[in-house]
């Protein structure tokens, strides 16, 4: 009798530590959980403003230059010959063989001044006098009046555009942000100004960074991530509270389910971000946490 009671008291053990965690599961749906980045983006149209100065030819003739583009020359540097006649640059700045009718047209002293309407072209019957059409300078001959290079000051240039109070909520004076362009290329930019114009704010980003179209940029969309988290990425419904923290029921090895913290970086729609393996909670105390491919618990849909 012993016997038999021994055997019946581990056969009830095993069903209640392996079979029946396996049949609970059965209707109980999970994911696995990765590591990725959540970001909060906005896009706009936006208007490039930079010091800049645009040569012309005084004469005609053959056009040999001395620089490549994209290199930075000193004042005074020698840029192009046109026939037998040397253009220096009367500035420090990037050699640019490319333009668009419309440098010099935004001081950047009045940056602030500038409107919206800046963003809609003016079109014109003469191809030559569009204004915001990228042109090349003059390459292998020039007439009297052709643009033969251009001079941009690299040390800062400018990114305006016009958002609404709701897309600019979590934007702040000073704060960093990436922009990203047509070609994918992201550039880091600080927000200099924040100004209230009607129903939107104009936002001026700057940027010292170098990039190699910012020669030619004027006028186009772009996004501008405002905030960007990496760790594990969950279902933003599967985060629950318990005890007063937040955290997410996994399942162990042995298909138990088990209360884990998290830490809450951002939530961008039905996705958040959450801290890998371990973070400190308020109180300074470090708490293990999830980590990749947990397998998280979905909570039950009605």
């Amino acid at each position: 009798m012993w016997v038999l009671g021994y055997l019946g008291i581990i056969l009830i053990l095993y069903i209640i530590i392996y079979m029946m965690p396996k049949v609970s599961t059965i209707f109980t749906d999970t994911y696995i959980a990765e590591y990725g980045t959540l970001e909060t983006t906005v896009e706009t149209d936006y208007l490039v403003v930079r010091e800049e100065r645009l040569y012309v030819s005084d004469n005609e003739g053959n056009v040999t230059r001395f620089s490549d583009e994209g290199s930075l020359k000193r004042s005074g540097s020698r840029i192009v010959q046109v026939g037998g006649m040397a253009y220096n640059s009367q500035e420090r700045g990037i050699v640019s063989y490319c333009y668009d009718g419309m440098e010099g047209d935004f001081p950047i002293d009045k940056l602030n001044e500038i409107k919206p309407s800046a963003l809609v072209l003016k079109d014109s019957d003469k191809e030559e006098e569009k204004k915001g059409v990228l042109r090349s300078c003059a390459s292998k001959s020039a007439q009297k009046g052709n643009p033969i290079f251009k001079i941009v000051d690299n040390k800062e240039w400018y990114l305006i555009c016009w958002l609404s109070k709701e897309d600019l909520s979590d934007v702040e004076l000073n704060q960093k942000l990436l922009v990203e362009f047509n070609d994918k290329e992201r550039v880091k930019m600080v927000v200099r100004s924040l100004e209230e114009k009607g129903k939107n704010r104009q936002v001026i980003l700057a940027c010292n960074r170098y990039y190699e179209k910012f020669d030619s940029l004027r006028i186009g969309k772009c996004n501008i991530i405002k905030n960007s988290k990496d760790g594990i990425i969950l279902e933003s419904d599967s985060i629950v509270k318990k005890d007063g923290h937040k955290g997410v029921y996994t399942l162990n090895k042995l298909g138990t389910d088990v209360f884990i913290p998290v830490n809450v970086l951002i939530t961008v729609g039905d996705q958040t971000v959450v801290s890998n393996n371990r973070f400190f909670d308020e109180e300074g105390k470090e708490l293990i946490t999830i980590s990749n491919y947990a397998k998280i618990l979905r909570p039950v849909k009605s």
